[in-house]
C-alpha cells in the first residue's frame, strides 16, 4: 500500500533532510504525522457521491502528481462499474487527505463533479452521527441548537467545535476535523485519524 503513494514522477524536486537542531534549542512538540487512509477508506469516499449500486476496484496503477511547492501526492486509482456491471471511468483519492477526483489517465485530474456518475444529492454532507475508526475508537457527533458541534471520542475526549462548511475547530483551537463523503477527519492530539460513519 505505501508503494502505490512512494511513486514520482520526473519533475519532483528531492527533498533534502532537515539540520537536527542544536541541544540548546527548545523544539516545539510537533503534532503526530496524518495516517495514510486504508484502501478501504479510500473505496468509501470513491463511492460515497455516485449514484446508487456502483462498484469500485483498486487499480495496480501507480499514480503520484506533484504540487506546486515540489511535493508529490500519492492516489489509490480506482476503476467505477455501474450498476449493470459495464465499466464506467476511473476515480483516483489522495492518499492522505481522502480528496477524491475523477481520474482521466495520464496523470489528469479532474474534479468528481465531472465525473458521469456523480450524483450531486448523494454528496451533501451531514456531520451528525457516529463515526468509528479502524482500532474501534469512536466519535458521537451531536448538533447543537445555535449551529455548534458537540463532540465526544470513546477515550472521553469532548468539547464543542465551530463548523464551516465542511470543516469544524475545536472551540480551543486544538481539535480540527473535516468531514468528506461520510468520513471525519479528527487532527490534533492523541484522537488525530480518520473516522468513518456508522
Amino acid at each position: 500500500m505505501a508503494a502505490l503513494c512512494a511513486v514520482l514522477l520526473t519533475g519532483c524536486a528531492a527533498q533534502t533532510a532537515a539540520q537536527a537542531p542544536d541541544s540548546s534549542e527548545t523544539v516545539a512538540a510537533q503534532p503526530p504525522a496524518a495516517r495514510q487512509l486504508t484502501v478501504s477508506e479510500a473505496e468509501q469516499r470513491a463511492l460515497a457521491p455516485l449514484r446508487a449500486g456502483c462498484t469500485a476496484a483498486l487499480t495496480d496503477e501507480q499514480l503520484s502528481v506533484c504540487a506546486a511547492d515540489g511535493t508529490s501526492r500519492g492516489y489509490y486509482v480506482f476503476a467505477i462499474s455501474r450498476a449493470d456491471g459495464s465499466a464506467a471511468g476511473k476515480a483516483a483519492v489522495d492518499c492522505m487527505t481522502g480528496q477524491v477526483y475523477h481520474y482521466l489517465g495520464d496523470g489528469v485530474l479532474e474534479p468528481y463533479t465531472s465525473f458521469l456518475l456523480y450524483d450531486g444529492d448523494r454528496a451533501g454532507q451531514d456531520w451528525p452521527g457516529v463515526y468509528a475508526d479502524e482500532n474501534g475508537r469512536t466519535l458521537t457527533l451531536v448538533l447543537q441548537e445555535d449551529g455548534s458541534l458537540s463532540y465526544t471520542f470513546s477515550d472521553g475526549t469532548a468539547g464543542t467545535a465551530v463548523v464551516t462548511g465542511d470543516t469544524a475547530a475545536s472551540a480551543d483551537g486544538t481539535l480540527t476535523f473535516l468531514l468528506e463523503q461520510g468520513i471525519v477527519t479528527a487532527a490534533g492530539g492523541s484522537v488525530t485519524g480518520n473516522y468513518i460513519a456508522q
